[in-house]
């Protein structure tokens, strides 16, 4: 008989709508309805509400996977007479384990398993989207800046090694706080690995306490973890950043090369906090509001599919991004770098680098960050060249010329423009109601800007036309 494995279990009994959530989805809520940023609870009270009914059972690994179930469910105390079926899941990933397999195939010792035992409803009702527990941490990755890059800002990146894992718990724990701190110029993002679970959990559970590693597993914030220093470097070096000022926040963008360098002695919160509001002072500006329930509430509807760069790549798309862009916006981020360079911070070692980034041609969802107008539209005429074609290009140069559009909408509006002529020139049986969905949505848009408004609305009736 091989030696047992420890496992925890949480089990569920609920219908089959309510079971459609993870324990991830509970944690999440707490941290965004329940508790405040600066509650120093917040973490403990968030485990608590995953750990409700932790059950710690010793099995063998040879033990199926239904029969584990089933153990559980009765261990709990749970269990019902009318329970329809019974089920376990891996709680990190959220992969149901197949019934057949065998726990020592499908587990690690001291991995956690969220068990579902489904009974019947009491009522018929729908329930709203869960939300999306990894979006809160994932908009501070540099994997997600592509979403972002549509106008200049003052961007900064997190660089930081597997060495130094007070800083990477730091970004993970204050993650509301660090978007707060960063304000509506600067944006900051964190440089990690490509997301590798395996490679991740045996990481993180070298170095966090089992509640917060609990917690942040069913999340899905623990998939990536921090480069080793030649992976660091290899990312790092495009921005002028030397290993020895590891770790550190490097600001650039702007008309120029130079980086801004702030090597960070310590990763508690009160000197991230200074950091940032000496940085603040420089350009000028306060910090942003960040709302976490916001950010859940609409990542339930966020496709997690959509592509991503990363690493050098992302960096570089960010360094392109503002090539086309307002030049009185590329110019205030200049003046904030300046503004940067001339102020004394006090007990922080600043560095100027210069980095070796140029502008890149990437194509799919980025069209529109690292081109001009003018190329953007003629692109735009050379690829589609339907009648419906000549009269969306038409309407990306009302939009993409739109002084009473911010950047990033103009930006939103173009990437629907392109939804729109390649379902149009490509039809399909559903062609007829994505377009009238598509054309409304952009007349609503460019609605915001008068000067524009009008022609428009009057291309987008002719096109309607066509579908009468």
């Amino acid at each position: 008989m091989s030696d047992p494995m420890r496992l925890d279990a949480v089990v569920w009994v609920d219908d089959h709508a309510l079971l459609q959530g993870a324990l991830g989805h509970s944690a999440a809520y707490v941290l965004t309805h329940r508790t405040a940023p600066d509650d120093p609870a917040r973490w403990d009270k968030t485990d608590t509400e995953v750990a409700s009914g932790l059950l710690a059972l010793e099995v063998d690994p040879g033990t199926a996977v239904a029969d584990f179930a089933r153990l559980a469910l009765d261990e709990s105390g749970e269990g019902r007479t009318d329970v329809v079926k019974v089920w376990a899941e891996d709680a990190v990933t959220g992969q149901r384990l197949p019934d057949e397999s065998v726990l020592g195939d499908v587990l690690e010792s001291g991995d956690l398993v969220l068990v579902k035992a489904e009974v019947p409803p009491d009522a018929c009702y729908q329930l709203d989207s869960l939300g999306r527990p990894e979006e809160l941490f994932d908009v501070l990755h540099v994997a997600a800046a592509l979403e972002v890059a549509a106008w200049p800002r003052l961007w900064g990146a997190l660089l930081y090694t597997e060495e130094d894992v007070a800083v990477a718990t730091y970004v993970r724990t204050h993650f509301d706080q660090l978007n707060a701190m960063s304000g509506p110029l600067l944006r900051i993002f964190v440089v990690e690995r490509p997301p590798d679970w395996r490679r991740a959990k045996k990481y993180w559970r070298a170095h966090l306490e089992p509640a917060l590693l609990r917690t942040m597993s069913v999340m899905r914030w623990l998939h990536s973890s921090p480069y080793d220093k030649s992976g660091l470097y290899q990312v790092a070096r495009e921005l002028g950043v030397e290993a020895d000022h590891f770790p550190c926040l490097a600001l650039f963008g702007g008309d120029d090369n130079d980086t801004v360098v702030f090597p960070i002695e310590s990763a508690d919160p009160a000197s991230f906090r200074e950091l940032f509001a000496s940085i603040h002072r420089a350009v000028g500006e306060e910090p942003a509001d960040y709302q976490a329930r916001q950010v859940y509430d609409r990542s339930g509807h966020r496709d997690p599919g959509r592509p991503v760069l990363r690493g050098a790549a992302a960096l570089e798309a960010l360094a392109a991004s503002a090539s086309w862009a307002d030049r009185a916006a590329l110019a205030r981020v200049s003046a904030a770098k300046k503004a940067l360079r001339q102020k004394e911070f006090h007990g922080q070692n600043v560095v100027i680098t210069h980095g070796t980034l140029e502008n890149v041609t990437i194509h799919g969802p980025t069209t529109f960050i690292n081109k001009p107008v003018n190329t953007v539209i003629k692109d735009f005429q050379n690829a589609h060249t339907s009648a419906h074609g000549a009269r969306l290009a038409e309407v990306l140069r009302l939009v993409l010329n739109s002084e009473g559009l911010p950047p990033e909408e103009r930006v939103h509006v173009a990437k629907r423009i392109t939804e729109t002529v390649d379902e149009l020139e490509s039809p399909t049986e559903y062609t007829r109601f994505t377009v009238r969905y598509a054309l409304t949505d952009i007349g609503y848009l460019t609605s915001r800007d008068e000067n524009i408004a009008r022609s428009v609305s009057d291309i987008i009736k002719a096109i309607q036309e066509d579908f009468a």
